[in-house]
Formats: structure tokens, sequence, C-alpha cells
């Protein structure tokens, strides 16, 4: 690979490191292409990106831009830590004096510590050179810093860490962390170069979407929405979650459920004042009409997509739900997703809930753990989806394409 091995210039004092948490040739590739994308994008000019062993190494044209560069750099899933480091010449006394200079300035009385000290080395020597050289200077910077600073207490699990010192051995310089951020261990967005198409019409999918993106695909939201407040809502709940993610460009759907011949099959709660089905609290088997109507959708339309995303949730779906629709996906050309991160229980799934859309959600307030699920598919269960699907125009929908970066969201709100 280009740049693998090639020295690194000690003339900038500063430097971004980003250690990935594969370590793989082509995922270094990856990680290179979309840093360099993602920071062009924003207007930071990277002055060279190389790599020395699995690790990226950074060094931009103007010095102040790098805690804004590296705070955007940990996006970027498959990261285990991204770090601003100063370079210096791999030399022990040098080096030894330096390391400690700054670590007295970076941790303070009474806070706990970790030093990690790596190499970018591929293949170790036969006498194990870099342990004995990490141990000794792990050594000296310990003792060195508890003769120095009062109360310091030094840990070996990150988890335990205020400060984290992290020292980068490479082929011909070391880097020294000045502030260390912990960065996303979940796949890379859009690694797998797959489009998901990612139905949004609750709580509970807004969680589907965000397991699609920690997987590795590239969603293509389809929002259904009962009315122009309620697509608003939902439209910003999806921006906010996905400036989380490097993305510039996103194409979504815009689908409307409303009851345009007023279906006798809807809630008879608040939700009925709209005229249409609505998944809402107290009604489970109209929550249950209402999804299979997208599910419905999802399969009779071309969202350039095979790929179908549904939060399938044992806890909230019977049993006979999820094995229905099962054999629907399998029957037609659609492939059917479901997010792993089901598998959790209901009080951490209730937890990831309210971490994702807050206490009060106004996305939809409906979404509830059931103290029963039923054992069997109701008798009119069928008729009822068709009279509702038949109410709504299906076929009906807006396709619109999203910059992220410029904005164009509000484009969006005002033109619906």
């Amino acid at each position: 690979m280009s740049n693998m091995n090639s020295p690194l210039s000690t003339e900038n004092s500063r430097a971004i490191v980003m250690e990935p948490t594969i370590k793989s040739i082509s995922f270094l590739k990856f990680l290179k292409k979309s840093a360099n994308d993602l920071l062009k994008s924003n207007e930071y000019k990277p002055k060279s990106i190389k790599t020395e062993g699995f690790y990226v190494i950074i060094f931009l044209r103007d010095d102040s831009q790098l805690v804004q560069a590296t705070e955007l750099l940990r996006k970027i899933s498959g990261v285990s830590y991204v770090f601003i480091a100063a370079v210096l010449k791999l030399e022990y006394d040098t080096l030894s004096r330096s390391i400690l200079s700054i670590a007295t300035k970076l941790v303070m009385n009474g806070e706990k510590y970790l030093i990690k000290i790596e190499t970018s080395k591929l293949t170790k020597s036969k006498d194990d050179e870099f342990t004995y050289f990490k141990h000794d200077l792990e050594f000296f910077i310990q003792t060195e810093l508890s003769s120095q600073v009062k109360g310091l207490i030094p840990v070996q699990d990150e988890s335990h860490a205020d400060k984290i010192l992290y020292i980068l051995i490479g082929n011909d310089i070391a880097l020294i962390s000045l502030l260390v951020l912990k960065g996303s261990d979940c796949i890379p967005f859009n690694f797998l170069q797959t489009d998901v198409a990612c139905p949004i019409y609750d709580d509970c999918s807004l969680l589907s979407l965000v397991q699609v993106l920690d997987s590795g695909y590239m969603p293509m939201p389809v929002l259904f929405f009962d009315n122009q407040l309620d697509l608003i809502q939902k439209i910003r709940k999806f921006d906010e979650i996905i400036r989380n993610y490097p993305i510039e460009f996103v194409t979504f759907y815009l689908i409307s459920m409303q009851d345009t011949q007023q279906s006798s099959v809807r809630p008879t709660n608040r939700a009925s004042r709209g005229h249409h089905i609505s998944k809402e609290k107290g009604n489970p088997i109209q929550s249950l009409i209402y999804e299979q109507v997208i599910i419905q959708i999802l399969l009779r339309n071309d969202f350039d997509s095979f790929f179908v995303s549904f939060p399938f949730v044992p806890f909230i779906h019977p049993n006979w739900f999820i094995q229905k629709n099962i054999k629907l996906f399998n029957q037609s050309k659609k492939i059917l997703l479901t997010p792993l991160l089901f598998g959790c229980p209901p009080q951490a799934f209730e937890k990831n809930l309210t971490k994702l859309v807050g206490l009060n959600s106004t996305i939809n307030q409906g979404i509830l753990i059931r103290n029963y699920l039923d054992d069997s598919e109701p008798k009119d269960f069928a008729e009822a989806t068709d009279r509702y699907t038949k109410s709504i125009n299906t076929g009906d929908f807006e396709k619109f394409s999203l910059n992220v970066r410029k904005n164009d969201i509000f484009d969006i709100l005002d033109s619906v």
C-alpha cells in the first residue's frame, strides 16, 4: 500500500492520529479515504494523509483547525482512538523528557490516568526490543509523575481513566498525545457499500435506523407520516441522527399514511380525530395493522434497494406477526434485515429508546413493552389491513436528496 512505510516528517510539530478498530489493509484504505473526504467536504485542508503500520496520520495546513478536525474525524465509525499528537524524534532521552513535560501539564492532581504505548511496526523484532522499550518508558513516566504531581492514580483499564496519555512509536518518530478522544468502535459507516431501505414511522424505527448506520450500511429512509406536523417532527429527528455520521448526501422518500376515505378501521383514542390509523398506545391490533400496511408498501414499491430493515421486536410484536411477514419477504424479491439490537432485554431496549428520543418523544409516545401478546392472528386482520391499504394512496410518494452539511433540511421543511 502506498505510504504504508514511508517516513513521516517532523517538520510539522502537530498531527492527528487515528487508530482503526479493524486492522487490515483494505480497511486502512477505506479509513484514509473517508478521513480525506470528510475533511475536504468540511473545508479543512490536509497537508498530507499518511499511513504507518495500521495508523492514519494527518497533517493539516492550519494547526488552528486541529481540535475541530479531530472532533469531526471521531464521527467516523471503526476508529478506536483519534488524538492530536506532538511529533518528536525517536531518541530516548529527548523523548522521555518531552513526554514527561506533556504529562505533567495533561494530568491534574487526584486524577486517574492511563499510559498507552503502542508501536506502528507490523512485525516484532527477534529480541522484542519494543517490549523492553515500552516497560522502561512507562516505568520512567510513572515514577517521575508520582514525584512531581501528588495524588495521581495510574490505572490499567481505560474506562476508569480520567486522562489517557497515548504514545505511538513509529519507524522514525514518536507521536505523543495532547488530546485523546475515544472513537466509535462500531462497523464504519457504509463500509459494506449497500443501500438499505429504512422505514421511519415511530421511535422504534428510529432505533432501527441507528443500528443500520452502525452496522456499516447506507440507509435509504422512507418516512411514513400522518399529517404535516408529524412529518416535520420526524424529519427534524432524522436530521438530528444523521448529523452524527460522516454523510454528505442522503436520498429519502416521503409517504402519507392519511386515511383519505376515513376507513372504519381506526383507533378510538386521540389518533381517531385525524381519521387515520396510527401506532398508538392502547390499540395493539390497530398498531399492527398500521405496520402491516407499511410492510406492504415496502414490498410493492421499488426504493432503489433490495434490502429492507424492519424493526421487529419480540416483546412488542407477537410471534405470528413476525413469522407472517418473514414469509412475505421470502416470497418477494426483497431481502429482510432485522437489527440485532433487539436481542437486548426489555429494560435495555427502553433505555436505548429514551437515550435516542428523550423522555418526552415528539415522534410517538405509544411504544410500550406489552404485558401480553396475542398468540394467533385475529380473524379480521387481513381484511382490515386491505381496507386500510385501499384507503390511502400507497403509490404516491415524494423523493428528496438531502445535503446534510448545507442544511437542506430547512428547504424541505419549508416545502411540506
